[in-house]
């Protein structure tokens, strides 16, 4: 597999993750949606003999895939956001 290739599937892989990031509420799910592609950036990285050397240049298309992610859930679904908790009313 090329570098090419890398890139372009971890650039596809975050923007996926990203589109999910965006509407989880606790951060938590946030947090695994960020970190779930490393391990497969890694293992393609490695078993393609890439080198080292171009683990910052996969971090910057992964930074950006999220960001391209949480951009297309905008243009996919306008107007929804992420289900905020309702404050709890105060009895009386």
């Amino acid at each position: 597999m090329t570098l090419s290739e890398i890139i372009l599937i971890t650039f596809v892989f975050n923007i996926v993750c990203g589109l999910f990031r965006v509407r989880q509420t606790k951060l938590k799910w946030k947090l695994l949606y960020i970190h779930l592609p490393i391990p497969l950036i890694a293992c393609l990285r490695i078993s393609s003999g890439i080198s080292w050397k171009y683990i910052p240049l996969l971090v910057i298309v992964a930074v950006l895939g999220q960001m391209a992610g949480g951009k297309a859930n905008k243009v996919m679904f306008p107007g929804t956001m992420p289900a905020i908790k309702p404050e709890l009313e105060e009895e009386e």
